[in-house]
């Protein structure tokens, strides 16, 4: 089930007494990638171009197979002027945005958030590219193994005009509240990355992944 958010702060989780906002390390996410783990994520950038564009909000579903573990997810601060067309399509504006953290100071989280994960994405080789951009305007290295639900969608089910999400939602009849918004993109994206695991089982599912060579960045 999916559960309303707070901005900024993990939900799914126990915290130790005293802990506050997105620091606390999760120990349920030390150690080695199992196949059954994933990050469904998304991002929101001030342009289409990730490799330019500024991540201005983040959201991750963390799935131990097709059960929720927990999200997070946040507005960050871009430090740019958002286009009137980003605005437009998103809905988030500078007034939002006055308060919001930068990427540096929700780096951590979004690591430990996705390590031992594979990341799941729609057009994965967007959000990849605009967080790794990101990574490394912080000296830090952003590199996980990836599913692009575009593209399984493409390889499973064929026969389909379009293979945007909300396209793919009203086809599997999923729930899409408002498209370009992270959390809501990331919700619709693991409710289909749900289906095709249940419809099509996870060996077809893992057969799709990829690595993160150059080769594949936007």
């Amino acid at each position: 089930m999916l559960a309303t958010r707070t901005g900024g702060n993990i939900l799914g989780v126990q915290r130790p007494e005293g802990s506050v906002g997105t620091t606390f390390p999760l120990a349920a996410y030390e150690g080695a990638m199992v196949r059954s783990r994933f990050a469904v994520l998304d991002v929101e950038t001030t342009c289409g171009d990730p490799t330019e564009g500024r991540v201005m909000e983040v959201a991750v579903v963390a799935l131990d197979g097709t059960t929720e573990r927990l999200r997070w997810d946040s507005l960050i601060q871009p430090r740019v002027r958002i286009p009137s067309f980003i605005r437009r399509l998103t809905g988030i504006d500078g007034s939002m945005l006055a308060d919001a953290p930068n990427f540096v100071d929700v780096v951590r989280t979004l690591e430990t958030l996705t390590e031992g994960r594979i990341i799941v994405a729609h057009n994965v080789r967007f959000d990849m590219t605009a967080l790794e951009h990101e990574f490394a305007r912080t000296g830090l290295v952003f590199d996980r193994p990836t599913l692009c639900t575009e593209r399984l969608a493409r390889q499973l089910v064929p026969h389909l005009s379009h293979y945007n999400l909300g396209s793919l939602c009203r086809f599997f009849g999923i729930e899409f509240r408002a498209a370009h918004r992270a959390l809501s993109d990331a919700e619709a994206t693991a409710a289909l990355f749900t289906r095709l695991l249940n419809e099509f089982g996870e060996d077809r599912i893992l057969a799709g992944i990829s690595t993160w060579p150059k080769a594949l960045r936007a």
